[in-house]
């Protein structure tokens, strides 16, 4: 018999396939689109049993797994320190706080836009900061120095902080439950700039 026999599974119910019959549970979060850093894996028939990432899981056709958060009190996103900490420790950049027109934001310093027509471009990028609890940020937020002209293309307008700062509007589809949502909705809007 020619080919290879594809094994289906499930993580989040989320379906996925694999050619081998034995994956380590990192393999299996990382297929999934997660870490194990962040996220343990069970089966979703055993969710109080936990898979170790080093664990070699042999796979069926139609398993189905849970990707759990290892901490979750309501939503991981409690604040703004947490998307302090997130820009600090897992990107590695600056931040500060900065009063403006619009009461105060988190700075992020010298963010670099990763592709698109903005590609290689270094901002500041600056989030509102709210205590809304359940916690939801603003949906807008600023860039210093303006990168694109202002107006319907890319929801910009002059900045509401001060003058030097470009203010972009962008709604929530839903609302963030990480620091890393948060991140990729800023970069969404500027890898997808107009």
């Amino acid at each position: 018999m020619h080919g290879h026999h594809l094994i289906h599974f499930f993580v989040n119910n989320v379906r996925h396939e694999t050619e081998r019959n034995e994956l380590r549970g990192e393999e299996i979060l990382q297929i999934g689109g997660f870490t194990s850093t962040e996220y343990k894996l069970v089966r979703k028939d055993q969710p109080d049993v936990e898979i170790p990432p080093d664990a070699e899981v042999h796979l069926h056709d139609g398993d189905h797994f849970l990707a759990l958060k290892k901490q979750n009190p309501f939503s991981d996103l409690g604040g703004m320190a947490d998307i302090g900490r997130f820009i600090a420790d897992k990107l590695g950049l600056e931040t500060e706080q900065v009063s403006g027109a619009n009461g105060n934001n988190l700075v992020i310093k010298n963010a670099v836009v990763p592709s698109g027509r903005l590609a290689g471009r270094t901002c500041d990028v600056a989030i509102a900061v709210t205590n809304s609890q359940p916690f939801n940020p603003p949906p807008y937020f600023h860039t210093r120095p303006p990168l694109v002209d202002n107006g319907p293309a890319n929801g910009t307008q002059a900045g509401q902080i001060s003058p030097e700062w470009q203010y972009w509007s962008r709604k929530w589809t839903s609302p963030p439950r990480s620091p890393e949502d948060v991140w990729a909705w800023i970069l969404t809007a500027l890898t997808q700039a107009a």
